[in-house]
Order: structure tokens, then C-alpha cells, then sequence
């Protein structure tokens, strides 16, 4: 019994392991590397088929992938065991907020349906890619060397960087000037002008999801200058 009384004493006063409070050392470069590549390779060919194909077809496409979406969101969300299985196929892609509400891909698929369906063809396929290139190239340029934090949101540990900003907005830019040099569009400066729009609806602590947000204001900028 003594020996036991022993033992017992051992087991349960044995320190535990300490935890890192160091949020440095999360995954947090891995992760968002991960999740720019999975939004680039996912989000290019939807404004690419929109430049090839009637708007029409491009339309119905997106919404086709929008329905699903928004059905596979609202089947995993209310049924505990198939959100099980998503985090675990998935999990490396989320952020944890996604965990417990829909991801952000589901906030573009259905903001590029609403973009594609109310604005004309080159303006909704040039909103389109500024969001595909334009948000990876933030995110892995202001997560591996953004150092000049920008105030807001206060107190928030997602500020956002100006390095990001700006690799936004080249990104952007860029796409602009190739697409202008290849003959999409005759007038180079609406495009710019919604490129460096998308970056900074990007920037501003706006109560909306970036996927949303973005892409919307960029293509009503573009199609208001066009159109004057």
C-alpha cells in the first residue's frame, strides 16, 4: 500500500508538459502559404473561362459551382459527423473560424456569380483575377516580410502590412497590364484604377468578407469609369 500511495503521488504530481504561449511559433507561414496556393489554383480559371466563353455559359458555370458550395457548407454545418470528415481532409486549409461557419471559397463562389451576372464580361473577369492573384500575393508577401503593421483593426493580431498591400496591388496591376497587352481592352487606365480599387477595399477593415467585398467594388469602379 505504501509503495502504491507512492506511485499514486508520482502519477498525479508529474508536471506537465508546458505549452507554448508564443504565438510565433504557430504554423502560421505553412498555413497561409497553403491557403494562397489552394485560392490561386482554385480561383484562376473561372475569369479565364470568362474571357472564352458567352457570358451566359459562364454564368450558369459559376452558379452550378456556387450551389454546391453553399450545399456542402449547409450539409456539413448541420450534420456534426460529415463536418468531422471535412476537418480532416481539410483541416490544413482553414482557418479556425472556418471550423464552425463556411470558408471563404464559399464567399467568392457565390460573389463571383453576382459579379459575373451583373457586370459586363471583361470588367467581371478582370475583378476576378484581381481577387485569384492579387489576396496570395498579400498573404504570402505580408506574412513572410511584412514589418510595418497598419493600425487597424485595433488591437487585432490580423493587421494587415503595407509589404502585403503593395504586393497586392502589383499583382493586380500586373494582371492589368498583361490582359491590356494582349488586346482585351483597348483603355488601360479603368483597369488599373480597379486594380489598385481591389487592393485597398482589401486593406480596409470593412465588416465583409474580403471574397465579397473585393471583387464587387473593383468591377463597379471598372464599370463606372468605362462606362463615363
Amino acid at each position: 500500500p505504501l509503495m502504491w500511495c507512492k506511485l499514486q503521488t508520482n502519477v498525479v504530481h508529474r508536471p506537465a508538459p508546458p505549452m507554448s504561449t508564443d504565438s510565433s511559433s504557430a504554423p502560421k507561414a505553412p498555413l497561409r502559404l497553403r491557403r494562397s496556393l489552394f485560392h490561386l489554383l482554385a480561383s484562376l480559371p473561372l475569369p479565364a473561362l470568362a474571357l472564352l466563353l458567352p457570358q451566359a455559359a459562364v454564368v450558369a458555370l459559376a452558379g452550378a459551382v456556387a450551389v454546391l458550395a453553399v450545399a456542402s457548407e449547409a450539409a456539413r454545418l448541420t450534420w456534426a459527423p460529415l463536418n468531422r470528415w471535412f476537418l480532416r481532409r481539410f483541416q490544413g486549409l482553414l482557418k479556425p473560424a472556418e471550423m464552425r461557419r463556411p470558408t471563404a471559397a464559399t464567399y467568392l463562389a457565390v460573389a463571383s456569380v453576382v459579379t459575373l451576372a451583373v457586370f459586363q464580361r471583361p470588367v467581371a473577369a478582370l475583378a476576378l483575377f484581381y481577387v485569384a492573384v492579387g489576396d496570395p500575393a498579400a498573404g504570402i508577401v505580408g506574412t513572410r516580410y511584412g514589418h510595418i503593421r497598419l493600425p487597424w483593426p485595433p488591437g487585432s493580431s490580423r493587421a494587415k502590412s503595407l509589404e502585403g498591400t503593395l504586393a497586392f496591388s502589383a499583382a493586380a496591376v500586373g494582371v492589368a497590364l498583361l490582359l491590356w497587352s494582349v488586346g482585351v481592352y483597348s483603355v488601360l487606365w479603368p483597369a488599373v484604377a480597379g486594380a489598385l480599387a481591389a487592393a485597398l477595399v482589401e486593406l480596409l477593415p470593412i465588416p465583409i468578407e474580403d471574397n465579397v467585398s473585393v471583387p464587387l467594388a473593383s468591377a463597379a469602379v471598372m464599370g463606372v469609369l468605362w462606362a463615363a
